[in-house]
């Protein structure tokens, strides 16, 4: 996938050094984290448009996330209901072996690991968390995977013209300083035909669950997203996160509502309590650790909630699926082609 990096600044080749890769203008991007710094403020000194608010936006967001250790998703073994509603939309994209796939951000996700196993692509992601970089190459390495991760930011992607067959970004999004710059990125690395499936919390949650803790307790509500790096304010609404995809220039072929009533309070907050009394024992991980030990399998507790608990939770979240039909949830899931 080497071949597919580029100065994300100009888009020029970037040529192999022992330091790192350094571009047709000089810059040099350097080795880290199993990969490659290309994030723009890694190369230059001089100031670049915008680049100060989305770098110093991007910092905060990766403070958060390289001191959240955990568990890597196993998408063969979902052990939630967003990641059997995340599998469907892996399931349905339309892959062959050996196409070439981007994932954005990078946070416990196996994304790509599970489109190497079932789909025979050539996978790479971007994130901006360097201890999340360095633990997703770690395991790739350890699987024996052709999948790579690199640092870069999402608003300037380091890749070239249409190098990807698909982009996937499950909870990314609403995470950006600049979605809009961030689409038109994604349009210009896809190949023409290709698909963006994105998975992502929403600003209009009123009748959801999420909206019911809001009316409930507003602070604390906000208190609790922010430690996460969500914030409300500046998350499209739904018909606004269309209208950017196809200001982008996407046509948006699918939008499923989710995260309605009974499935968060599942996935947020039953799941999260069983985690606390499963590890309650634990020792606390030092401030900013990075995560290094993750585990590319499921840990037999999620195997046996998967086998076993997991579809009598489904089953009983059948009333969310009437309420997203009428418009209802907190999030919404948005699969969109490249003419």
């Amino acid at each position: 996938m080497r071949e597919q990096l580029r100065d994300p600044i100009d888009h020029s080749t970037l040529v192999s050094e022992p330091a790192g890769l350094r571009s047709a203008a000089g810059r040099l991007y350097p080795t880290r984290a199993g990969g490659w710094d290309l994030r723009p403020e890694a190369a230059v000194t001089a100031p670049i448009a915008n680049a100060a608010h989305d770098a110093a936006h991007a910092a905060a967001q990766a403070e958060i996330y390289d001191a959240m250790t955990g568990e890597l998703t196993d998408f063969d073994r979902p052990h939630n209901l967003t990641l059997l509603h995340q599998r469907s939309l892996l399931e349905g994209l339309p892959l062959d072996a050996g196409d070439r796939v981007l994932e954005i951000g990078g946070h416990r996700s196996g994304v790509l690991g599970w489109l190497e196993r079932h789909r025979g692509v050539h996978g790479i992601g971007i994130d901006i968390s360097p201890a999340w970089v360095a633990a997703q190459n770690e395991v790739c390495l350890a699987r024996g995977g052709r999948s790579v991760w690199v640092l870069g930011n999402a608003e300037r992607l380091p890749f070239a013209d249409r190098s990807f067959r698909a982009i996937v970004a499950f909870d990314v999004f609403e995470h950006l300083g600049n979605l809009r710059a961030a689409l038109e990125e994604c349009d210009r690395v896809l190949q023409p035909g290709g698909t963006l499936v994105c998975h992502m919390p929403v600003a209009d949650i009123s009748g959801s669950f999420d909206g019911f803790q809001r009316w409930v307790d507003a602070a604390g509500y906000a208190a609790r997203q922010a430690s996460v790096g969500h914030y409300h304010e500046r998350m499209p609404s739904r018909t606004k996160m269309r209208t950017l995809l196809e200001q982008a220039g996407f046509q948006v072929l699918d939008t499923r509502n989710f995260n309605v009533w009974l499935q968060p309070l599942h996935d947020h907050r039953l799941m999260p309590a069983l985690g606390r009394l499963r590890h309650r024992r634990d020792k606390p991980a030092p401030k900013n650790a990075a995560p290094t030990k993750l585990k590319t399998t499921a840990s037999r507790f999620q195997r046996a909630y998967a086998a076993s608990v997991l579809p009598i939770a489904r089953a009983l979240t059948a009333p969310d699926e009437l309420g997203a039909l009428l418009g209802f949830g907190g999030s919404c899931s948005f699969v969109a082609r490249k003419p």
